[in-house]
C-alpha cells in the first residue's frame, strides 16, 4: 500500500481473522482521517496568523500611527500625510492633459460630423 511500505505480518497469524480485520480497518480509518486532522491543523495555523496579523494592524500599528501624527516633536503628521509625492503629481497631470486631449478630440469630431451631415442635405 503506497504510504506504509513493506509490513511484515508474519507476526499477525496468531490472531483471529476478524480481529486482524478489524485493527485492519481502524488502521485505515485513523489513516485517512489523519490526512483531514493535518489539513485543518494547517488551515488553523494560516487563520491565527491572518488574526494576529489583522489585530497587530489594527491595535498595535493603529496607535503608533496615531501618536507619529500628534507628537508635538516630530509635528506636522497629518499634513505630511496628507502630501502628495511627486509620481503622483506627475500621472494626475498626465491624466488631466490626456483628459483635456480627449474633450478637443471628441469636439473636433463632433464638428466634423456636423459638417458632413451639413453637406449631405444639399
Amino acid at each position: 500500500m503506497a504510504g506504509f511500505g513493506n509490513v511484515k505480518i508474519s507476526h499477525l497469524r496468531k490472531y483471529h481473522a476478524h480481529l486482524l480485520q478489524q485493527a485492519f480497518d481502524m488502521k485505515m480509518r485513523i489513516s485517512s482521517y489523519w490526512a483531514i486532522v493535518l489539513r485543518r491543523i494547517v488551515d488553523s495555523l494560516a487563520l491565527y496568523l491572518q488574526l494576529s496579523v489583522k489585530y497587530l494592524v489594527n491595535s498595535q500599528f493603529q496607535k503608533e500611527v496615531v501618536a507619529e501624527m500628534v507628537d508635538p516633536r516630530g509635528g506636522g503628521g497629518v499634513e505630511r500625510m496628507m502630501e502628495e509625492s511627486p509620481s503622483v503629481a506627475s500621472k494626475r497631470e498626465k491624466l488631466k492633459n490626456s483628459i483635456k486631449l480627449l474633450k478637443e478630440s471628441k469636439d473636433a469630431v463632433a464638428a466634423i460630423v456636423d459638417q458632413t451631415s451639413g453637406y449631405g442635405d444639399r
